[in-house]
């Protein structure tokens, strides 16, 4: 799918029907540590890097998440002394934010090169399924986006569907990501564009706000080496949740 899309300013025009729930502005100098935790309970084989707490940088309004060269022991599922050397970061509002339906949208700009997998996501509050993709970004292809819809069928088998979507090079400027989410559907814009919807497997249970910079993957993002472009940064503007008046 081929979308042609702008670098639109903050935001994107809603009607009357909108409220907004959730808002992170980044405004302050620093993480705010209430709102967002930096790290899961759990670790991906396939990582290359660790999660950190000291990623984050905030200037003129402008979230900073930085990936680098580094050397730093973690958990990787049962074994705490992984040794990892890249550091990366994460944010994740499990403890904060959680929300049923509505419209969540992120501004940001995400690192390209070789190993770098860029994910704005949703999980369940309760359980996994479900959990929703908002963009997958690949740094090999930073012009294509892969969203997803991951949940159980009526038999309890895990599916998921969804699209890649191919549009400008995503690392080079700017663009608001969204989704909205009703009973009975979800539907995916880029700068206000809509790329995507599917009314199949819809979750119908709160879930929480991620956004993970990581490095590997296997083919998705390939595995980063001393060619890929670090220290790097994801830069986010802001994040935003709305539900219906």
């Amino acid at each position: 799918m081929q979308v042609l899309f702008s670098t639109c300013k903050r935001g994107t025009t809603f009607d009357e029907k909108w409220e907004l729930t959730f808002s992170d502005e980044f405004t302050d100098t620093v993480l705010n540590r209430n709102v967002w935790k930096t790290e899961f309970e759990w670790g991906y084989p396939e990582d290359q890097q660790k999660y950190i707490d000291s990623a984050f940088t905030i200037k003129d309004g402008i979230l900073h998440i930085i990936t680098k060269r580094d050397t730093v022991i973690g958990k990787v599922q049962n074994n705490y002394n992984h040794l990892f050397y890249f550091s990366s970061g994460m944010i994740q509002s499990s403890k904060s934010f959680s929300q049923k339906y509505g419209y969540v949208e992120m501004r940001c700009k995400v690192p390209s090169g070789l190993g770098f997998w860029s994910s704005f996501w949703m999980l369940g509050a309760k359980s996994w399924p479900p959990e929703v993709d908002i963009f997958e970004i690949s740094g090999l292809r930073p012009n294509k986006m892969s969203v997803s819809n991951h949940f159980k069928s009526s038999k309890g088998k895990e599916m998921q569907n969804g699209t890649s979507i191919n549009g400008p090079d995503f690392s080079q400027d700017f663009h608001n990501f969204g989704l909205e989410w009703n009973v009975k559907k979800l539907i995916w814009y880029i700068d206000g564009v809509k790329v995507y919807e599917t009314d199949y497997g819809i979750p119908q249970s709160e879930m929480f706000l991620v956004l993970s910079i990581s490095l590997g993957g296997g083919v998705f993002s390939g595995k980063a080496n001393n060619t890929t472009p670090l220290p790097n940064s994801c830069d986010v503007d802001y994040i935003r949740v709305y539900k219906n008046k």
